[in-house]
Formats: structure tokens, C-alpha cells, sequence
């Protein structure tokens, strides 16, 4: 039986192998030591992000990772960043589990909405996302990758920047 919860510290050694499927799934290359050890520090201490954990049983088998954003209209929304279910228990309602667990979270927190996004190229999160009745809205997204952040932020900085 499917059960979430949210990520407390010391689940680092559970969340572990899913965060590395994760990397396998999206092809990101294999696991850095030090990048894992920070990411887990981080969800530790419970700075700054908020992991929601699915276990069969006692073996974990997906993570939602989210945060609370505003402005959302007239209120807060509850954002999900990335949903992984370990490739070996996709189609067994993990996913769901974890978007009602969102879904009951931002419940609590009185969230406006609950949002999210996909990669245009990830057919089968779609997939799941039309099965389920997710409505779909068309926003474009931007992106700044650590290595450009500085010359991304000289620009912004210099007179000449404003348009």
C-alpha cells in the first residue's frame, strides 16, 4: 500500500536512490558525492524547498518536491517542482498518491492553487497529467543555468541593460 509523507531529517539515505533514478530518467549524468550530500543537507535543515515522500511498505519508490510562491492572485500557491516515481512502481498510482498529498497540503496552507510543469518533451508525464484531469495552461518558462548566472546578472546591472 502506497503511503506519503513528508521528507524529515535523516530519510536522506531513502531518498537517495530515487534522487539518483531521478538523474538516470533525465539523463543528467550519474550522481555527484558532494552535489547529494548538499541537496539532502538542505532538506535536512528544511531550508528553502519541502519533500513529500511516497514508500511501499518500507522501500521509498517517489518524491515530490515543492515550495509555497506568491503571488498567486489574491493568495499563496503551492508550486510543485518535480514528481519521480522509481520506474519500477510507475502505473501503480504513486504519482497520484503524491499529487493528492500536494493537493492536501496546499489544502492546509490555504493555497489559491496548486501548480506545476512539465518538460514539452516529457510525453509521458503528460500522459499521466491528461489521464488524471489535469488542465493544462500555456505559459512559457525561462531559465538561468548556475553556469550564466553571473554574466546574466552583469548584464541586468549594466546601464546600458534597460530596454
Amino acid at each position: 500500500m502506497i503511503e506519503t509523507r513528508p521528507y524529515r531529517p535523516g530519510d536522506g539515505a531513502a531518498f537517495e536512490p530515487l534522487y539518483h533514478g531521478y538523474l538516470e530518467h533525465y539523463r543528467l549524468g550519474p550522481p555527484d558525492g558532494a552535489e547529494t550530500a548538499q541537496l539532502i543537507a538542505h532538506l535536512d535543515a528544511g531550508r528553502h524547498m519541502s519533500c513529500l515522500m511516497a514508500h511501499d511498505g518500507a522501500r521509498p519508490v517517489g518524491f515530490a518536491t515543492w515550495a509555497l510562491t506568491f503571488p498567486a492572485g489574491r493568495g499563496t500557491a503551492l508550486f510543485m517542482k518535480e514528481l519521480f516515481v522509481d520506474p519500477a512502481t510507475r502505473g501503480q498510482g504513486v504519482g497520484r498518491h503524491l499529487l493528492a498529498g500536494l493537493a492536501e497540503i496546499a489544502e492546509a496552507e490555504g493555497c489559491v492553487r496548486l501548480d506545476w510543469q512539465t518538460d514539452g518533451d516529457n510525453q509521458g508525464a503528460q500522459a499521466f497529467y491528461k489521464a488524471i484531469g489535469a488542465p493544462r495552461l500555456e505559459k512559457l518558462s525561462f531559465r538561468v543555468p548556475a553556469a550564466d548566472l553571473a554574466a546574466f546578472r552583469r548584464r541586468l546591472t549594466r546601464p546600458s541593460a534597460r530596454p
